[in-house]
């Protein structure tokens, strides 16, 4: 009786086959598309997630179709032809150890950004990531090519007595034996310890309790002269608390997504690489001894494993990072004919956000000089002209840039009794501060006012 693949296995192989290649495909073509888009996120790491997804789509596109033809086929033939029968393990390999490669290069890159940051600036450059993806693509080439010359295409004859086309990548001698065992090791197993050291690392930097991640960050002192700075100096230090809390929400974000990314790809290649090895160390008896359903149970879930690592990035980079779910979803809406205005305005109320500071500031330079001006109004009887109301304003100001400047002579020389005095008019309502600031100034425009009156008496006679 001639050898058939289960109909249950057929069923469930087609099926996800066809799902994983229909998600992964949509999901790794969006992956660049959003990357390009969105200005912010063109960065290293993105870099490496885009060069990913184009290992990812090779996967897909080139090794999935071959399990829809050889499930609807006799077992242990190959009806795709010589070139089919080189290409698919050598595309099914090199996009393994590219993708191993660049996930090395992401780990590295995150390292260097949270644990040496001083390196970073130069280390971690957009022209050296695409370098490194180069690089890593003809590593993985290199060291794949051996599979060419292992894998081999000839004519057998059938069971029913019939010739067919087999391709099998037999490892019967020393060579090729070696061949798996050092790829398996260079690319599975030694990769995976130096992931494992990089991210407790990363995770020890994170996570220790006094590092600058946990530390809230104070904004360096801004000069400014009367009321003004006490004014716009808690909007300042809530901007900057607001934009590094922001900071380092990103960042733990994005290692998160590292390793929930290192992590699948290391689980869902686990079956392959660990089939691989047992095919090569097991003898014939203990493959007979499976039987052709147990073989080919074991053969298509490590296979459906590897390619459902490829489909799964994309949805992983959706859940656990909110730029990318923002910018996803800004593409879907797009390509559904609709605008995307919710997410743009609160885009660009972010952006908007950072200048409420500086407004407030402004109104309230704009106020104290109003009330500076009704204070010399006022002390000068509400005669004076326009032109001498501007020099009066000049020479309030002057005075109470001298009695800054000194108070900060003060400050050098004596800073326990300065602390002791700003903590006692911080303790000030704002009503109180107003009201004060007004009368020191009220006072200041009445001193000019009378030195000014007098110059121009003594002038006259």
């Amino acid at each position: 009786m001639l050898p058939q693949i289960p109909p249950y296995i057929r069923t469930t192989a087609m099926f996800f086959c066809i799902a994983i290649m229909l998600l992964g495909v949509v999901g790794n073509v969006m992956v660049p598309i959003v990357i390009v888009k969105t200005k912010d996120m063109r960065n290293s790491t993105n870099i490496f997630l885009t060069n990913l997804s184009i290992a990812d789509l090779l996967v897909l596109l080139v090794c999935t179709p071959t399990v829809l033809v050889e499930v609807n086929t006799r077992p242990e033939t190959w009806v795709l032809g010589h070139e089919m029968c080189k290409a698919v393990p050598f595309v099914e390999l090199t996009v393994a150890h590219a993708s191993v490669l660049t996930i090395l290069a992401i780990s590295f890159e995150r390292y260097y950004a949270i644990c040496e940051p001083l390196k970073a600036g130069y280390v971690c450059t957009k022209g050296r990531a695409i370098l490194i993806c180069v690089l890593a693509w003809g590593i993985a080439a290199l060291f794949t090519s051996p599979i060419i010359a292992i894998s081999s295409y000839s004519i057998e004859p059938y069971g029913d007595g019939t010739d067919a086309p087999v391709c099998t990548t037999a490892a019967d001698g020393f060579w090729p034996i070696f061949y798996f065992v050092g790829s398996i090791t260079l690319f599975f197993f030694l990769p995976f310890g130096i992931l494992l050291l990089l991210y407790a690392a990363i995770a020890y930097k994170l996570l220790r309790p006094n590092n600058a991640f946990h530390r809230p960050t104070s904004p360096q002192p801004q000069p400014g002269t009367g009321t003004g700075t006490a004014t716009a100096t808690p909007s300042t230090k809530g901007n900057s608390h607001q934009q590094s809390n922001g900071m380092r929400k990103h960042r733990k974000q994005v290692i998160f997504m590292l390793v929930a990314v290192v992590s699948s790809f290391f689980v869902c290649l686990l079956p392959f690489r660990a089939f691989t090895l047992w095919v090569i160390m097991a003898s014939a008896e203990d493959v007979e001894r499976l039987g052709i359903s147990g073989y080919y149970n074991l053969l298509y879930f490590s296979r459906f494993m590897l390619y459902l690592n490829s489909a799964m990035n994309p949805i992983l980079y959706n859940l656990m990072s909110s730029k990318f779910r923002s910018g996803f979803w800004r593409l879907l809406l797009t390509c559904l004919g609709q605008r995307p205005s919710h997410h743009h305005r609160h885009h660009h109320h972010m952006q908007r956000k950072p200048a409420t500071a500086g407004g407030s500031m402004r109104n309230t330079s704009r106020r104290q000089a109003n009330d500076a001006d009704e204070a010399a109004t006022l002390a000068g009887g509400g005669t004076s002209s326009r032109p001498p109301h501007r020099t009066l304003r000049r020479e309030a100001t002057f005075l109470i840039n001298s009695i800054s400047t000194s108070s900060g002579t003060e400050r050098t020389t004596s800073s326990s009794a300065w602390r002791s005095n700003s903590l006692s008019i911080s303790g000030l309502g704002e009503r109180e501060r107003g009201i004060l600031g007004a009368a020191i100034i009220g006072t200041t425009a009445a001193t000019v006012t009378t030195a000014c009156l007098q110059e121009r008496r003594s002038s006259k006679t």
